[in-house]
């Protein structure tokens, strides 16, 4: 009897221990929306899911790439610096996306569910709540402004154990930001530029953090009007009263049509040839991607050239992704990303 109630024990030690190392293999996090995540210590298989360069642009400047097993969606397939960066830096990615069809129309949860992925990441929280619910561990991950890349990207690091590589990125952005403050500041308010930046077809400037990144770099950014929803949609009567002095698109198919659009011939931008299309490498870097600080950079030199005259952004792109990507540009890929070609398949 005394053998027996020691074995019991013995078992129930072990049960314990067992249990307990269990525990110590995983963690809990807060995703953007506060939501519990339980997730493994050591993270070796993610999916993105909707905007997946975006995500992934955060994963790969963390040194992660290789962790990620999706493709890219087949809108991003026209994007050749996406699939080109994209192809290099996810080695492991199959060529599924997960996505149905598209952005918004919804996910493949069965397949990702057999795949087995230990963390999923969506920018959309509803979506993330519904893969919980299917068993699946997804994060939502949200950001507008500067504070928020900031966070995304400890929560990132600390989440795959590369903290030190994010504090590394967001003392990079601190100082970027601070540089161009530095000049920016002691240009006169009179001639600080009007900046419009938004997407020629929709009529619509798509993200909030486009207001961020346009006074970042010293402009006055026509699409703030103190919003807090993420798309600003306008006509072209509200930008012929805008009368910017800037205005950036975000497809290079649209640059000529805007100049020989009659409606826009009296807009000073118009007027001075100051159409320019924002630079595209991982994604456009008007977006939300970790290609930010970049955004900042160009958009004083495209605002203030006399001002940034020792500026030199081909040289801080090609700083940018090897500190942070570990890649190697070409000389074509910076060109390519600076100054995204005109093509038929871009939307």
């Amino acid at each position: 009897m005394y053998f027996f109630t020691l074995l019991l024990k013995i078992f129930m030690l072990f049960g314990i221990l067992s249990m307990s190392a269990i525990a110590e293999d995983k963690k809990t996090i807060l995703d953007s929306a506060n939501n519990s995540v339980l997730i493994p210590n050591e993270v070796e298989k993610i999916v993105t899911i909707g905007a997946v360069p975006v995500i992934s642009s955060f994963i790969f400047t963390l040194g992660k790439g290789e962790a990620i097993i999706n493709g890219l969606p087949l809108r991003f397939k026209n994007y050749y610096m996406t699939n080109k960066l994209y192809d290099a830096l996810a080695p492991n990615a199959s060529k599924n996306s997960y996505l149905l069809d598209g952005m918004n129309a919804g996910v493949n949860a069965e397949l990702l569910l057999k795949d087995n992925p230990q963390i999923v990441f969506t920018m959309d929280s509803a979506v993330a709540n519904s893969l919980q619910d299917k068993g699946l561990n997804a994060a939502s991950l949200q950001w507008r402004k500067e504070k928020d890349i900031k966070n995304i990207m400890l929560f990132l690091g600390d989440l795959m154990g590369v903290k030190s590589r994010a504090l590394e990125y967001n003392h990079y952005l601190e100082e970027k930001l601070s540089f161009v403050k530095s000049i920016t500041n002691q240009i006169p308010p009179k001639q600080k530029k009007k900046v419009l930046y938004f997407d020629y077809k929709s009529m619509m400037t798509p993200h909030l953090i486009v207001d961020w990144w346009i006074t970042s770099a010293g402009g006055i950014s026509l699409s703030d009007s103190t919003r807090k929803i993420e798309r600003f949609s306008f006509s072209h009567e509200q930008i012929i009263v805008m009368n910017p002095d800037i205005i950036i698109l975000s497809n290079p198919n649209d640059v000529e049509s805007l100049y020989k659009n009659r409606k826009f011939s009296s807009l000073s931008a118009v007027k001075n040839r100051r159409v320019y299309v924002s630079p595209h490498g991982m994604h456009i870097w008007a977006y939300r991607t970790s290609e930010q600080p970049l955004m900042v950079l160009w958009a004083a030199k495209i605002f203030y050239p006399e001002y940034f005259k020792d500026l030199d952004i081909r040289e801080e792109t090609r700083i940018f992704y090897e500190q942070f990507m570990k890649y190697k540009l070409t000389e074509q890929d910076i060109s390519t990303i600076l100054k995204p070609i005109p093509t038929g398949g871009i939307e």
